[in-house]
């Protein structure tokens, strides 16, 4: 968690980890980065190592925003394949 104080308008804001995140990934080798104050818009130059810091010690990112795992689709194709394997049985051969 990182709390900012805005250089205008003097408010506390705090930029969620995926805003952190974007900052940066848009610094391009610079020491500062601009985190835009969400109450007035003005860009305040944060260090890019506090930023660093705070992603460092800030909670994971839940499990819904997780992608999705491909394990179910595996397992409903493993599940198609006995009925598929009783239809490819000539008709008429008895089988029940």
């Amino acid at each position: 968690m990182l709390a900012i104080t805005c250089d205008k308008c003097r408010r506390r804001f705090t930029p969620t980890v995926e805003e952190m995140q974007g900052y940066l990934a848009s610094q391009q080798g610079k020491k500062h980065t601009l985190v835009t104050c969400p109450h007035c818009g003005k860009g305040n130059k944060v260090g890019v190592q506090r930023l660093q810091q705070a992603l460092k010690f800030s909670p994971p990112i839940p499990a819904e925003a997780a992608p999705v795992v491909a394990a179910p689709v595996e397992n409903v194709a493993a599940e198609a394949a006995p009925a598929e394997a009783a239809d490819d049985q000539p008709p008429g051969t008895g089988a029940a």
